[in-house]
């Protein structure tokens, strides 16, 4: 019972907990100010009651010496801290001394108790009470005079001690109530600072660290690695493959359980020394802590292997997953943290491009490397030229093998950038980077509204010629994309472009992958009017098989085939398959990369309906070759009048 007793009471009672260092020092600096002005006001008060300036003097030294005592950084914070807890205490009997004893000056040592409790330390505050009753207990007997200003309490010392100390001990108790009750806001202040601070820190899903966390101590090992001889430290980058099956089939909710799965299996496989963060979907970074180049490829190959052979549950469904890992070594030359980050993300992506589920370690004269970042500075370059308006169209003929087939225009509207000294870049060199940037999109759309501005001169009002054609080429993500549809029904609108004279084209290889996908989007826009390729057609292996499935108009023969026809049998035949399967489907083919007078002859032999390539002519600007070629009924200058474009 004893004991329960003795839990209550300090449930009730302030813990007592040390200061943060800045809090009490600035804390200690106010009650230092407090201790000084109590100098001066002592010896000030001393002469103002006619002591004479040795005796106040006198009285305030023991307070300009705890006043010098308690400002020595030498001594330690208890120390100083019971030392100006004297100096308040000495001032307060000094003042009640210089006051002869009035009842008033009593309640200093009250105001001083308050005081003291800044502290927050059970020390000081037990020194001001014991200094409290042994004033008034001894010096209160020995001297009453000295302490009270009454004849009553000279002639009973003890039991106007015995009084004062009641109200002391009133004080006391309302002071260690309002100290506990400090501490309680204190509490709740650290838990909700350090709850603010975790979450600053911490990615909410999975508890690892989040990318500014992650980026900070990566900042930190760059410092100390930049002074050491051997590398202590390494960047993984964990990217997950397949992980979009999870959402895709059992919600995101399934995939969110995943992830903090994952996150468990892989502090399982670090140390004190390492940090774990989600920077974002299903990508994590690792930074390894004490661990040469060796070890962190050991390592990240244990990691891979664990998240291999982990079987993840989920309501009783079950997952296996593969993990692409980047490693960068940080060394002495390592750069700042995007350079880092970039290097191992880098060697992910080589590790997903061979094949996925594999470890691949940053080497600054890697050739694949060299190409990832490649693309990276490519990304940006083809940002600022989209920014800049340096994209540009340019036209290339598609002509009929036979003259009969039709005499209206027909060609495609073709990708070239123009980069900052004025050349025309070719779409090889920057669309790897605008895949892997997922840039297709938004290439896509500025297309398609320049293509509509620029022709919406050429139709505005003048009837529409039923023989033209612009094929223009699209990526797989916009014909997944149902946004993507209501934007070219807005440009259509817009610029009052005659469907017809539109035609989309799509690779065989991004129409088979989603097909049905792919057939909903065709079967939208075929609607409308426009008519559809399919282009790089005979590049599958199940060709023939989907092409009953997708309503085409045209199918385009791969360039592969074509080029060989004249020397290839197997080119010749392939060639020759693919025109009579489309002419028995009704579609009209088309040759690409048709380079010489050779093949074009081989072409008509064929029955191929159509023919594109430098043997016919080469690609020039669009906006060159509409000035040159305007709509029959129009003059050349009528059909150069300006034209709204918008890039949205």
């Amino acid at each position: 019972m004893l004991v329960e007793l003795k839990r209550r009471l300090r449930g009730y009672l302030p813990e007592g907990r040390p200061l943060p260092e800045r809090e009490w020092r600035l804390r200690h600096r106010m009650i230092l100010r407090v201790l000084i002005l109590h100098v001066a006001g002592a010896f000030v008060y001393g002469l103002v009651q006619g002591f004479g300036f040795a005796h106040s003097a006198l009285d305030a030294a023991p307070i300009a010496i705890a006043a010098v005592a308690a400002g020595a950084d030498q001594l330690g914070r208890r120390l100083r801290s019971v030392v100006a807890t004297l100096g308040l205490m000495t001032a307060s009997a000094v003042l009640v001394h210089l006051s002869g004893g009035l009842t008033e000056f009593h309640f200093h040592f009250f105001v001083m108790l308050v005081v003291i409790i800044f502290y927050q330390d059970w020390i000081p505050f037990l020194v001001a009470v014991a200094f409290v009753a042994l004033e008034h207990a001894v010096v209160g007997v020995l001297a009453p005079r000295a302490v009270y200003d009454h004849p009553e309490a000279w002639a009973s010392p003890l039991k106007w001690a015995g009084v004062h100390a009641l109200f002391v001990a009133g004080a006391a108790v309302g002071a260690v109530a309002n100290w506990r009750i400090t501490e309680k806001a204190q509490a709740a202040e650290r838990v909700l600072a350090d709850r603010l601070a975790y979450e600053a820190s911490h990615d909410p899903l999975t508890g690892a660290l989040n990318r500014r966390e992650f980026e900070r101590r990566i900042a930190v090992a760059l410092a100390a690695s930049s002074t050491s001889a051997w590398p202590e430290y390494a960047l993984c980058l964990v990217d997950l493959d397949r992980f979009k099956i999870i959402n895709d089939t059992c919600g995101h909710a399934a995939g969110d359980g995943v992830l903090r799965q994952l996150t468990v299996l892989l502090r399982g496989l670090l140390t004190e020394a390492d940090s774990l963060a989600r920077l974002g979907g299903d990508e994590f970074g690792v930074l390894l802590g004490g661990c040469p180049p060796d070890g962190a490829a050991a390592r990240a190959e244990a990691m891979r292997r664990a998240v291999a052979n982990h079987r993840f549950s989920w309501e009783g469904h079950t997952f296996t997953l593969g993990a692409s890992i980047g490693v960068a070594a940080i060394t002495a030359f390592t750069g700042g943290v995007e350079e880092l980050v970039q290097a191992a993300d880098a060697a992910c992506y080589v590790a997903k491009g061979k094949g996925r589920n594999r470890t691949h370690i940053y080497e600054p004269d890697d050739a694949e490397l060299a190409r990832q970042q490649s693309d990276s500075a490519w990304a940006g370059r083809l940002l600022s030229a989209i920014r800049e308006d340096r994209l540009e169209l340019y036209y290339q003929p598609i002509v009929a093998v036979e003259d009969a087939h039709r005499s209206g225009p027909f060609g495609e509207l073709l990708l070239r950038l123009r980069d900052e000294g004025g050349a025309i870049v070719m779409p090889g060199a920057f669309l790897p980077a605008a895949e892997r940037y997922d840039l297709l999109s938004a290439i896509d759309r500025w297309v398609v509204a320049t293509s509509f501005a620029a022709l919406a001169g050429r139709y505005d009002g003048s009837g529409c010629p039923p023989t033209d054609i612009f094929t223009i080429n699209l990526s797989g993500v916009s014909a997944g994309d149902e946004t993507f549809l209501a934007f070219v029904r807005a440009k259509l609108a817009e610029h009052a472009v005659p469907t017809q004279v539109i035609c989309f084209e799509l690779t065989e290889t991004v129409a088979i992958t989603n097909l049905g996908v792919a057939v909903r989007f065709i079967d939208e826009l075929r609607a409308l009017g426009c008519r559809f390729a399919l282009d790089d057609f005979g590049s599958g292996l199940s060709s023939f098989a989907y092409l009953k499935n997708l309503p085409v108009d045209f199918l385009k023969v791969d360039g592969n085939f074509v080029r060989g026809i004249t020397h290839d049998a197997i080119d010749r035949a392939m060639v020759q398959a693919i025109n009579n399967i489309g002419q028995e489907m009704g579609l009209r083919t088309i040759a690409e990369h048709v380079e010489t007078d050779g093949i074009l002859r081989g072409l008509r032999e064929l029955g191929i309906d159509f023919a594109q390539g430098y043997a016919i002519a080469r690609p020039e600007p669009f906006m060159g070759w509409l000035a040159a070629h305007p709509a029959p009924g129009r003059t050349a200058n009528e059909d150069l009048r300006p034209t709204s474009i918008s890039h949205a």
